[in-house]
């Protein structure tokens, strides 16, 4: 294998990186790798929104920051000839939370806490065969098309006298489809998901949150400087996931355009990352106003 072609997979994530809390894919995260590859992640996200880190739900004159730690472990593996990922990610994050108004409290709020547990399945469909480290030092990249399903559990810290919560006291399905294709030294990549929420009986006391579906679509067109460095543009565009509390609608459908870049990196075969800015650019009146930097090393073997 040349160190080109170790460089190049060593490069990619594992089909699916879906980080936590609704926050979007990075570029390249679904690019093919080879089977039987151990991948660890360690993220740092520093968030500054306008909703709760428990849900993407604004809270009028609400102002939070977080930082929010990831460790992410994937394992990439052979199913019926297709490349096939299983993850796991577990967050922890440490929130500074005030109130324009005082609705809630009045001052800064502080709070920190686990986060709900993701369990990911992510398969390859089509452009993505499942190819040894040998096999994947001669296969040239092409257009492909996967899908992933995200399964987030209620095991975060969750307080339900609280207004700030880390976890979100609700199960969340996120089915996933991704599609990439290499333009040269260039990747143009689209991937469009739902998150189905279930219901959390406990919401600020004893109240019943519901929620309907939030559709997301992204695009990412990334560049390759050379074979340890590239950068890409991103966008994403939000919408639906309107509530209801003890069963009244709330009349809050979100809409949002997020834009961002990224900055991909190999310090050697095994070790890199990559840093990313993004921002929230037009939102519908109740919708979530969110910038985020995120950090982030993984290392393969």
């Amino acid at each position: 294998m040349t160190t080109d072609s170790r460089a190049r997979y060593f490069t990619a994530a594992v089909l699916a990186a879906v980080p936590v809390m609704a926050f979007a894919d990075n570029a390249r995260d679904w690019q093919n790798t080879p089977i039987d590859l151990n991948m660890a992640f360690g993220y740092y996200n520093l968030i500054d929104t306008n909703t709760p880190i428990d849900t993407s739900l604004p809270i009028d004159g609400l102002s939070l920051n977080a930082n929010v730690y990831i460790a992410r472990f994937a394992r990439s593996l052979a199913i019926d000839g297709r490349n096939t990922a299983v993850e796991i990610l577990q967050p922890y994050a440490d929130i500074s939370a005030s109130f324009d108004n005082g609705q809630y409290f009045s001052g800064t709020k502080h709070n920190g806490g686990r986060g709900d547990t993701q369990l990911i399945i992510a398969h390859n469909f089509f452009g993505g065969p499942a190819l040894t480290k040998e096999e994947f030092a001669s296969w040239t990249p092409g257009t492909f098309f996967s899908g992933a399903l995200t399964l987030v559990t209620p095991t975060g810290d969750y307080d339900k006298k609280r207004i700030i919560n880390i976890g979100a006291n609700r199960w969340v399905v996120k089915p996933e489809l991704a599609f990439g294709t290499p333009i040269g030294p260039t990747w143009l990549e689209f991937n469009t998901y739902v998150s189905l929420y279930g219901k959390n009986n406990d919401y600020i006391g004893d109240n019943k949150l519901e929620q309907k579906p939030l559709y997301a679509l992204e695009s990412h067109y990334s560049y390759s400087i050379n074979r340890a460095l590239w950068v890409g543009l991103d966008a994403t565009y939000n919408t639906g996931g309107e509530t209801k509390i003890n069963g009244s609608d709330q009349d809050n459908k979100q809409e949002n355009v997020i834009v961002g870049a990224t900055m991909g990196f190999m310090l050697s075969p095994q070790f890199g990352g990559l840093i990313a800015y993004s921002d929230t650019v037009s939102e519908r009146t109740g919708s979530p106003d969110v910038n985020t930097w995120t950090f982030r090393l993984q290392y393969v073997w």
